[in-house]
């Protein structure tokens, strides 16, 4: 009695919370690459799920009601509580990172929560190739270049940042002085941050 009350509370897991993991690992890693601990978001993925599974319902309505006793229907439900709730959380993520919905719903006058955290979360969740002026509190200055080998951390504990080529802050109106060295800025140290397009160019950037 014991193992099948055990097998029953983890296929009721599989149908209803494994999809909405899923979905939301998969929106998270366009966002902050965070989930919650699973005790403190069980409603969120629960919601999903069951919103999952009314939207999969009209084309898997045959899989709902099937015995699980072949190869078939076990790559059935494979792909139904997998790979239909990776796609389910690609297309949230993309919405968010593109603005879909919210385009869609200010046209309609009304407003939303943005489900990105901070502003440090989604600036850097979006980043493309920049130029970076970086000044701490004690008033030092790195100017760099962020280029694809250059990381900012995702993390909330710690907001610290490598700048992969930097240069000398010359005086105002001259060019930065390139150096041949990069910089790590630890968390906390940051004042503010300062960035321009990679197509601005190096000398109107500069100035």
């Amino acid at each position: 009695m014991g193992d099948l009350l055990k097998l029953e509370t983890l296929a009721l897991f599989l149908v209803f919370a494994v999809p909405g993991i899923v979905a939301l690992y998969v929106r998270a890693q366009f966002l902050t690459g965070r989930l919650p601990p699973v005790a403190e978001a069980m409603i969120a993925y629960l919601t999903v799920s069951v919103i999952y599974h009314a939207l999969a319902y009209p084309v898997a309505r045959p899989l709902y009601g099937a015995a699980i006793d072949s190869g078939l229907t076990r790559a059935g439900w494979f792909l139904l509580l997998f790979l239909g709730p990776a796609l389910l959380g690609l297309l949230l993520g993309l919405n968010v990172r593109k603005g879909w919905a919210k385009a869609v719903l200010t046209r309609l006058g009304l407003q939303t929560v943005h489900p990105v955290d901070s502003a440090w979360d989604w600036h850097f969740g979006r980043c493309e190739e920049c130029w970076v002026l970086a000044v701490l509190k004690d008033g030092t200055q790195w100017a760099g270049h962020m280029g694809p080998n250059s990381f900012m951390s995702s993390s909330p504990a710690e907001r610290d940042i490598y700048i992969e080529t930097v240069y000398e802050v010359a005086e105002k109106g001259r060019p930065w002085v390139p150096r041949t060295s990069s910089v790590w800025i630890a968390q906390g140290e940051l004042q503010s941050l300062e960035f321009w397009p990679i197509a601005t160019g190096e000398q109107d950037v500069q100035r």
